[in-house]
């Protein structure tokens, strides 16, 4: 027979005298009949089984689909609390009957499941876990089944969504009408256009509150209805177990990702998986309430016990998403899935933030957090860090990650090499040579050695000692609030941490520019030891960001000279692109160096640092003194090195930071002339110093509680310092600037 569409079909209609009939008949069982809710079927308890009277719009190709389903779901996890088929007396798994309104239905007996039904607010992080890790297990067990009616359209179907907007009008309340319409437009947008490039595969697609037993512990014990099955999208599964299990809960983000732990513990999802998550949640519970809505309308009398009204669980759920916003909803569901994609490799357990304070305090010492409240991070992507909360962050501090973060490029190359090889330098690789190849050419100066090292510290260390080995001289030059390392040598070359009274001998100041060549030459004739090297950042970020300043950089690199000096460029901060002028900042100024050292940057989070400079300085320094770097340049660093270089070059990020970096700085221009408390604003490329009339602590604390990362700078404390990933774009640009404006105003109107 042609199937009709089993939700606009009234269910099935039975008396308990006729359903016993049907089920001592055929099956040979008596007793009394229970009757048990359905959403379109009639379904009765009878001791040890279960009586389900089909809805008529289920055709005998359907029914047996869902027959041979649970059949082979048997022989490939027994394990699984999953119903079986009990066979009538002549064998068949199905008997046609007649209803007392004349339609045909067809007649199935099931095992009864131990168990109860779950109220939603049970569940929690451990039962939420199992719930995921048993549909992943259901989803996993029916990989290789098929059956030719496994295509059938049911409207439960995530992918059907589409065809919702017929019944949009039936939704009675307004506001919950024009969330359902945006979620729609939504899935237009955002998921129609690729879902179908998405794996797919035959799935249980129901195993929610009302299809799922469990035990006092809320453990999962029986798994009893297979009517909305059918071969979809694999993310739609999870989707549907999100939406349907934290139906209305407040708490629905932080249980989802225990279920998305629990689920990706069997199955882990794809990056196209995890990004649509978040849609595919909002389109099932919009589906919900508006079949709800529909259905209350079409069979009034027939009110479902496991799909409730549109004012009920979906709604609130739908609310909650709406008010965190659809799009930072959906940024947070795919967080979570790439964040507990590969949890259970990680060899060390989540901790509270409260706890994990105290314990960090108490293994590794009292050195300062960033923020007075701290913030707790679980994962990051691009510009954006997710924390332990719940919440997201716009990362507009942070340089290491300078292609963003969690980049798939570097994360690809390092784990592709970790799993070769990752070992002593001493030994020959091609890596470090490929990446010496690929870094000398982008330099101005006729550079022919790279040495590798471990961080920007070891570097400026190194370069030290180099200038010192080739000048004689073990003195230095810095400027007045630089930040250049720290290490022993290089805390010396650090007065912007500099305790009170610290003052090295062998350690000259030079004042920060805007400075005079007298001035600069003044500093270099006080110093009382012979000059080995002037350490320059051609931003000038610890100096409150001052670049760029051509003019100082070269009478103070003239000054350097005539010393008898060297002089190295320190692109820890500034260097691979952030100016937006060239890779490196000393290049963009006009500077010469002799030394360069690179860092923090370089392998996008991965520890590896770098000494660029002339064979005619570093080989007799290696030579002389047998220098080597048991670690600098392994074969994981050298490979997340080359991959940064790889992607600053393909996604063309040097000029995306000079465009973006414009596009900051007109804001930044226009928020300060309405802000008397913005004294100046500064930048080059994306690296923006926004001076304030007091210190600028608390805005940056204000900053995050809006959700932004910045850091803060300057001798006096009052510049906000922004450095954000390159990958930062013009939206982003507006976001940041929009809390600062908000930030000032709350301070000025001393709500903060």
């Amino acid at each position: 027979m042609t199937a009709a569409d089993p939700l606009t079909e009234a269910p099935p209609a039975a008396t308990p005298e006729q359903a016993a009939e049907i089920l001592r008949t055929h099956w040979g069982f008596d007793g009394p009949l229970t009757p048990l809710g359905s959403e379109r079927d009639w379904n009765a308890g009878a001791g040890e089984v279960v009586l389900k009277l089909q809805n008529p719009g289920d055709d005998d190709a359907v029914v047996e689909f869902q027959n041979q389903a649970m059949a082979h779901i048997a022989r490939v996890d027994p394990d699984l609390p999953v119903m079986r088929v009990v066979a009538a007396l002549d064998g068949r798994t199905s008997v046609a009957v007649q209803l007392a309104d004349g339609r045909r239905s067809l007649a199935r007996v099931f095992t009864t499941m131990p168990g109860r039904l779950a109220d939603p607010e049970e569940l929690d992080a451990g039962s939420a876990f199992e719930w995921g890790a048993t549909a992943a297990r259901v989803g996993r067990a029916l990989r290789g089944f098929f059956h030719p009616r496994a295509g059938y359209v049911i409207q439960w179907d995530i992918r059907r969504a589409p065809r919702l907007r017929a019944a949009v009008h039936r939704i009675e309340d307004a506001e919950a009408r024009s969330v359902v319409t945006t979620v729609l437009d939504r899935y237009d947008a955002t998921v129609l256009p690729v879902i179908d490039g998405l794996r797919h595969q035959v799935l249980h697609n129901d195993l929610g509150i009302g299809n799922v037993l469990v035990d006092d512990r809320v453990r999962i014990t029986g798994i009893v209805d297979f009517g909305d099955m059918t071969h979809t999208a694999l993310a739609c599964d999870l989707a549907v177990i999100l939406a349907d299990v934290l139906e209305g809960r407040a708490d629905l983000l932080e249980l989802s990702r225990a279920l998305i732990a629990g689920y990706q513990s069997v199955t882990v999802l794809e990056e196209g998986e995890a990004f649509l998550l978040g849609d595919l949640v909002a389109t099932r519970l919009a589906a919900s309430v508006a079949i709800a809505a529909w259905r209350s309308q079409l069979h009034p009398f027939h009110l479902s016990s496991t799909h409730r009204s549109p004012d009920a669980g979906p709604l609130r759920s739908l609310a909650l998403l709406s008010d965190i916003g659809l799009e930072e909803a959906r940024a947070a569901f795919e967080e979570m899935a790439l964040d507990t994609a590969d949890a259970g490799a990680l060899p060390y357990r989540s901790i509270p933030t409260s706890e994990l304070v105290r314990l960090r305090r108490a293994t590794l010492g009292p050195a300062p957090l960033t923020y007075d409240e701290p913030v707790h991070l679980r994962s990051g992507r691009g510009v954006w860090l997710h924390g332990a909360d719940g919440r997201r962050y716009l990362d507009a501090y942070n340089n290491v990650p300078v292609l963003g973060h969690s980049h798939p490029a570097v994360a690809a190359a390092v784990s592709a090499q970790m799993r070769r090889l990752n070992t002593n330098s001493r030994y020959l690789h091609e890596a470090s040579v490929a990446l010496a190849q690929r870094l000398l050419p982008t330099h101005t100066a006729p550079f022919d050695r790279v040495l590798l090292v471990n961080s920007g510290s070891e570097a400026n260390d190194v370069a030290r000692r180099i200038a010192a080995f080739v000048t004689g001289g073990d003195g230095a030059l810095v400027t007045a609030h630089a930040y250049h390392g720290v290490t022993e040598a290089t805390t010396e070359l650090s007065p912007e941490g500099w305790p009170e009274g610290f003052s090295p001998a062998r350690v000259g100041l030079v004042p920060a520019p805007p400075s005079s060549q007298a001035t600069i030459e003044a500093a270099v004739a006080g110093l009382t030891t012979t000059l080995g090297a002037a350490f320059v950042d051609c931003s000038f970020t610890s100096d409150g960001i001052l670049g760029p300043a051509p003019d100082y950089v070269r009478d103070l690199q003239t000054a350097t000279r005539r010393a008898g000096g060297l002089v190295v460029a320190d692109e820890v901060q500034a260097g691979y692109g952030r100016t937006g002028a060239h890779l490196w900042s000393y290049a963009a100024c006009g500077m010469e160096p002799d030394l360069v050292t690179l860092g923090k940057p370089m392998g996008n989070g991965y520890p590896v640092a770098a000494i660029v400079g002339h064979s005619r300085h570093i080989d007799g320094f290696i030579t002389a003194t047998d220098y080597f770097s048991t670690f600098g340049g392994n074969q994981g660093a050298a490979v997340a090195a080359l991959a940064v270089l790889q992607v600053i070059e393909e996604e063309g990020l040097v000029a995306r930071a000079a465009a973006v970096g414009a596009v900051l700085r007109r804001r930044l221009d226009a928020l300060a002339a309405g802000h008397p408390a913005i004294v100046a604003v500064r930048s080059w490329g994306l690296l923006a110093g926004v001076q304030l009339s007091s210190p600028a602590g608390p805005v940056a604390e204000a900053l995050r509680r809006r959700g932004v990362l910045v850091g803060t700078t300057g001798p006096a404390g009052d510049v906000i310092k922004i450095r954000p990933p390159l990958v930062f774009e013009e939206g982003h640009a507006d976001l940041l600037v929009g809390a600062l404006a908000d930030a000032l105003a709350a301070q000025r109107a001393g709500r903060e």
